[in-house]
């Protein structure tokens, strides 16, 4: 027995709290062992060990140690062994350990080995630690394998790897369970030349779990199946991952809020693929990187309250939300995204209760460089990119086909997109609103096809250089371009669309490409002289009435005299319009203009030519019908000319009629009656059979006669109204 040995023997006695101080001095493992396992009445209170140099083995497995020791500054040159011994409390300060075996090993109190370096393995698989376990400052070096392996361990209490904590090999702890918190402040997990470094799945931790103040993980983060009853806080965090994996916490639960925010930074994929949060989710001010892969990945996640990523969060990579549920709302204002050759934001199914916004805050815009996909997605409140930059290094910026939203979709100034925005199909219960929006795509700059909003649909002010297309659509209040700026060609498609209210134009400047209105219904139309482009298609384009200081009408007519190709539809719709109105003369005008610009279209040939005749004649005589009463006009000035001058004058000169009854009188000739008579190729007066012209009067009486029978036949034309039969 060694003289620190015999001084230490000296002092153990029953029921004493004993303080040794070794000063370096060498105490056998073996006899230390016998010791620590002393009998029931032969024991110390506590033991504390100072300065102590344990030479051997210091086996206690199986064993009972029935006071708390404590090893402060002691070095050990073996692996201390407890496995499956049951302790008061061990505690190891400021020790050098070749490694701790400790499987199985039941402590009733607490297990510490703060400020400890362990060149080896600790084990604490399957071990039991009624109290806490502390390793503040604590080091360890071990194998790639297995540094620190506790699964199945057991903490009633707090778990705390705090300060300069810090483990170079495999940290595994599978299905533990920690009765308190898990706080790891500051802490270091590496694992140099191997994948993972900390494997925490199954997990159970009955509070709050703490990664902040700088902790760091190099290598991968297991955390699949845990279950977290409090808080997950990675404030100031650094995952730095391998093989594009950084965190993988697959169908994990927090019960409360989860925070990768305030500086946190992961490389590689952060997956909380089917979790379960019971709190917010808060990923503002961190940065997530994973370029060309995913950063984010809460695809079928449920969060119970608000999901946010706001200003100063920037991910490289994909955030993927696809089939996630959020029960509060989705907030990334201000939020970076970067994703340039592929998806920068996938929220494909997913469904938030409240808004989603993708929208600027205190002057912070929200931009993704690179797709944002919201297909199939319902949100229970306002879709807002208000202020949002959307860019894309390929076609599409913004697709959301198929979203539902149960309020407004808000695209507003100054909303940006270089690339196709595509909202096929959307559901939108309030108003699709693009105010002031920037959209710019070298083919089409939005697409709406088939969307169905409850209210208004807004590209007041909108700069699109692109097409906007918005085919088969169905709006339950007003379409309108007031001041939009169009360069798209062709700039606007509406075909088939459906407006209970209002369409109006009334565009900044003339479209540079044609509109496509063909199949549109709305309830009333609103248009200016400059909003039409050349090629502009109108075919079956039916609207109710037409809005105040929308385009004269002589304006139009003659814009689709001379621009639009003729279509039957569109001046009937449009003498329909007037018509309805009260306006049955202007209603009249169009429909002449109809059947002029009928004529003009006409095929060639000799038919088509003798068509055109026939239509020369209807025009001025009868306005094809719809005027028949202006032949009276003709007739009167055919008898002024006639019985007023041309009859007059060679009725007073001899040899221009001759007398064909004996009984006839010179002075009986009457130039009225006689031009009347010419004139009425049915009614006959008798005055024009007592007279036989001659000369110059025979000439003009035969004109008479042929004038008086086209304007019976014109007459007769009109009031039949036979040309309206082919409206071809």
């Amino acid at each position: 027995m060694t003289s620190a040995e015999q001084e230490l023997l000296e002092e153990m006695k029953p029921g004493a709290r004993v303080e040794f101080r070794g000063g370096g001095r060498e105490i056998g493992a073996g006899f230390l062992a016998r010791q620590l396992m002393r009998g029931e009445g032969d024991r110390p209170r506590t033991l504390w060990l100072f300065e102590v140099t344990v030479v051997g083995k210091l086996d206690l497995e199986a064993g009972e140690v029935g006071f708390p020791v404590e090893f402060e500054g002691c070095s050990f040159d073996d692996v201390p062994n407890v496995e499956q011994a049951e302790l008061a409390g061990l505690y190891f300060v400021n020790c050098r350990l070749p490694g701790l075996s400790a499987s199985q090993a039941r402590f009733r109190d607490g297990l510490a080995l703060n400020d400890c370096q362990v060149k080896g393995r600790v084990e604490l698989t399957g071990a039991h630690v009624s109290g806490q376990l502390d390793m503040k400052d604590c080091l360890i070096e071990g194998p790639p394998d297995g540094a620190l392996k506790a699964d199945g361990l057991r903490v009633d209490l707090d778990f705390h790897c705090t300060g300069e904590f810090r483990v170079t090999g495999l940290t595994h702890m599978i299905g533990a369970h920690i009765g308190g918190e898990f706080v790891c402040d500051g802490a270091t997990f590496r694992n140099p030349g191997e994948d993972s470094a900390l494997e925490l799945g199954g997990l159970v931790v009955e509070e709050h779990v703490f990664w902040r103040k700088g902790f760091t993980v190099e290598g991968v983060v297991g955390l699949s199946g845990a279950t977290i009853a409090g808080r997950l806080i990675c404030h100031g965090a650094r995952f730095l991952g391998s093989e594009g994996k950084a965190l993988v916490a697959i169908g994990m639960t927090v019960r409360q809020e989860v925070e990768f925010s305030e500086g946190c930074e992961v490389t590689g994929e952060l997956s909380l693929v089917g979790c379960r949060f019971g709190g917010w989710v808060k990923l503002t001010g961190g940065e997530f990187s994973n370029p060309d892969g995913v950063a984010i990945n809460l695809t079928r996640s449920v969060t119970s309250l608000n999901l946010v990523l706001r200003y100063k969060t920037v991910v490289r990579g994909e955030l993927r939300l696809a089939g996630a549920v959020v029960n509060g709302l989705v907030g990334a204002q201000g939020a970076h995204l970067k994703n340039e050759k592929g998806v920068a934001f996938n929220a494909t199914g997913l469904k938030v209760r409240g808004d989603l916004s993708l929208s600027v805050r205190k002057k912070k815009w929200f931009h993704a460089h690179g797709q944002v996909v919201l297909s199939g997605a319902q949100i229970g409140g306002d879709l807002d990119c208000t202020g949002g930059r959307f860019e894309s290094d390929v076609a599409e910026a913004l697709i959301a086909r198929g979203v539902h939203v149960a309020r407004d979709a808000k695209l507003c100034k100054p909303f940006v997109a270089h690339g196709h925005v595509d909202l096929a199909g959307a559901q939108i219960d309030g108003k699709l609103d693009f105010t002031g929006a920037r959209l710019k795509h070298d083919d089409v700059a939005v697409r709406c096809d088939r969307v169905q909003v409850g209210h208004a649909v807004r590209f007041d002010k909108v700069r699109a250089d692109g097409c906007v297309r918005m085919c088969d659509a169905r709006v339950g209040s007003e379409i309108t371009f007031h001041k939009a700026r169009l360069r798209g060609t062709p700039s606007l498609k509406l075909k088939g669309t459906q407006v209970r209210g209002a369409l109006r134009l009334e565009f900044a400047k003339p479209p540079v490409g044609l509109l496509d209105l063909r199949q549109v219904r709305a309830g009333s139309f609103g248009d200016s002289e400059t909003d039409w482009s050349e090629g502009s298609m109108l075919d079956g384009f039916v609207y109710g009435e037409l809005r105040d200081k929308s385009m004269e009408l002589d304006k139009r007519l003659k814009w689709l005299r001379d621009v639009h190709a003729y279509v039957p539809q569109v001046y009937l719709q449009l003498a329909a319009t007037y018509a309805t109105a009260g306006q049955h003369d202007e209603a009249t005008d169009v429909l002449m203009a109809k059947e002029d610009v009928r004529r003009r279209s006409l095929d060639g040939g000799v038919l088509g030519r003798f068509y055109r005749m026939v239509w020369w004649v209807l025009s001025p005589t009868v306005g094809y019908g719809y005027r028949p009463l202006r032949i009276l006009w003709w007739l009167g000035g055919l008898v002024l000319l006639g019985g007023g001058w041309i009859f007059r004058v060679l009725g007073h000169e001899p040899g221009n009629f001759a007398k064909m009854r004996g009984e006839v009188q010179p002075d009986w000739f009457d130039p009225w009656l006689y031009t009347i008579d010419l004139l009425l190729p049915v009614v006959s007066l008798n005055h024009s059979q007592l007279w036989a012209p001659l000369g110059a009067a025979k000439w003009f009486s035969l004109a008479f006669t042929l004038l008086g029978w086209v304007l019976a036949i014109c007459l007769v034309t009109g009031l039949g109204r036979l040309f309206k039969r082919d409206e071809r």
